[in-house]
């Protein structure tokens, strides 16, 4: 057998030694000459029209250089659809909702400004579950769209899944539910926006998107009356991500703003309890699920509808029922399958990608429910995956064609090395025992018009090795690629931004096809 020098071996990380010593710069440590402080002022109610707004005691306050609402600056959007504007006026939608905002010489002139700032509210009903948000009689939370049920395709049909369930020997359905979860990284949220003279922006960010925000960022100036101003991202150490800087926020679009207005740097960070309440988290699902077999075991059908608690605004985190497709229909053979989605606007705070982007949420329903049906079909668990698993040559609901895949191999190893039928056989009162399988997708494709896979490497005569990428340094998978020929990857800082806007592993590479559209290759 060959052996390798480099692949299945521990390989260090560039920066791990600053890192532990202390020495890695985060945002928190960063220091711009002349920089101010930022501070924003948000909403005390989940639903409410806003009736009057005072600043007047907090511009007056010694050390402050700037106040600003929505009447005071352009109205900038942001989000997937953008649905959210950066500075609310006319009635906030979530408590998170940003009112005002204060650039001061120091955080806690710029804190004690925030304190002076009067808000006047009407409160007005509010909704917090989706499956009532649903409802024809719901408060509306934006009243243009006559419904709080999103326009957005999430939905996959193939075959039919009726007839399958009336001809399986076995048919098991439930509803889960779960609910929100937050990152709560080591390392919380910052940015320094700065402008030079010609308007040309400079952002540090601690973000897993920096080519994304490079583009938002640029269309943000767009609205602000900078069509040619130029930005450039400079990320710090990012201190942990887990898709909660996957998005860009409210918070940066101020931090720029207030820039502008002052003309100096200003600085905005979260401190622990901030990034507590003032980040987006997993959304919440509400997931009904039916499978059915034949008396063999054989998968016949898949039935699984969700709906999944949006928030206030649309981020994208909305995308994450298009990665639940991959799940719900490849890793197992199931020649029937109907999948369908429904993001709903709530009171609560708007939700966002978070460790397998709506992988997990599916894949805990779908293994739950695997888990009922072997036992309704008298089969063992493990068994029951071994006679469903996917292997090479099979054609998914989806259309994609499985080129590779170790699945079998994979529940044959586990199983050996848990001793599987001893240990459910010894199972100790109190103790469960059992076992789950998913499949994520990965590999930088395309979700949005940028192209994640997109690279460019330049060797020179002294062989070393440039490598320009939009993608962040999350982990050291992309270490991995050149260290097998000696080289070392070590991260620097450009001008330019281009390519493509996450980590190794790029979220939502699983799209709706027509049943007669081509085959594509995994």
């Amino acid at each position: 057998m060959e052996t390798l020098s480099s692949v299945g071996k521990r390989i260090p990380k560039r920066d791990a030694v600053d890192k532990v010593t202390g020495r890695a710069t985060y945002i928190q440590d960063l220091k711009v000459p002349g920089m101010l402080y930022g501070k924003i002022l948000r909403s005390k109610y989940p639903h409410a029209r806003i009736v009057r707004i005072d600043t007047s005691k907090a511009r007056k306050l010694l050390g402050v250089r700037a106040v600003i609402t929505a009447e005071d600056v352009p109205q900038i959007r942001y989000g997937f659809i953008k649905d959210q504007p950066v500075l609310k006026s006319g009635k906030v939608r979530s408590y998170r909702d940003e009112l005002a905002a204060v650039a001061a010489v120091d955080p806690d002139v710029a804190e004690e400004a925030i304190h002076l700032i009067e808000v006047e509210y009407e409160a007005i009903p509010g909704v917090f579950h989706p499956v009532e948000a649903m409802k024809p009689d719901a408060p509306l939370i934006h009243e243009e769209n006559k419904s709080n049920i999103l326009k957005l395709p999430w939905k996959l049909v193939a075959g039919d899944v009726e007839e399958a369930r009336k001809g399986s020997a076995y048919v098991v359905e439930d509803e889960f539910e779960v609910t929100w979860v937050t990152h709560c990284c080591l390392g919380t949220e910052g940015i320094i926006a700065d402008f030079d003279l010609r308007n040309n922006l400079t952002v540090h960010r601690n973000t897993q998107i920096p080519s994304l925000a490079h583009r938002d960022f640029k269309d943000a100036l767009k609205v602000m009356g900078l069509p040619d101003s130029k930005v450039r991202i400079i990320k710090p150490t990012i201190g942990g991500g887990f898709g909660s800087k996957l998005d860009t926020y409210g918070f940066e679009y101020i931090a720029i703003l207030l820039a502008y207005v002052t003309r100096k740097p200003v600085k905005i960070t979260k401190t622990r309890e901030e990034e507590f309440r003032y980040t987006s988290t997993r959304q919440p699902a509400i997931i009904r699920i039916a499978q059915g077999c034949d008396k063999e075991g054989k998968l016949t059908f898949r039935d699984v509808s969700m709906i999944l608690d949006n928030g206030a605004y649309t981020s994208w985190g909305a995308t994450t029922p298009s990665v639940m497709m991959m799940p719900i229909s490849s890793l197992y053979k199931v020649p029937n399958v109907r999948y369908e989605a429904k993001c709903v606007y709530t009171n609560n705070t708007w939700s966002q990608a978070m460790r397998g982007y709506g992988n997990p949420q599916a894949t805990f329903a779908i293994e739950s429910n695997m888990e009922q049906l072997a036992q309704a079909a008298g089969i063992d668990p493990l068994e029951f995956r071994m006679r469903n698993a996917n292997e090479p040559g099979e054609v998914t609901p989806q259309r994609f064609k499985v080129t590779t895949c170790g699945l079998k191999e994979c529940i044959d190893e586990v199983s050996k090395r848990l001793d599987w039928s001893n240990k459910k056989k010894s199972r100790v009162e109190g103790r469960g025992v059992g076992m789950a399988s998913l499949i994520h997708v990965g590999g930088g494709a395309r979700v949005y018009k940028s192209d994640g896979c997109g690279t460019i490497v330049k060797m020179d005569d002294f062989g070393a090795v440039d490598v320009f990428t939009g993608a962040t340094d999350m982990a050291q998978l992309r270490a991995k690629g050149i260290q097998c020929y000696g080289i070392g990857p070590a991260v620097e800082e450009s001008d330019s931004v281009n390519f493509g806007a996450h980590s190794d592993v790029e979220p939502g590479t699983t799209y709706l096809f027509d049943r007669d559209s081509k085959t594509l290759d995994l």
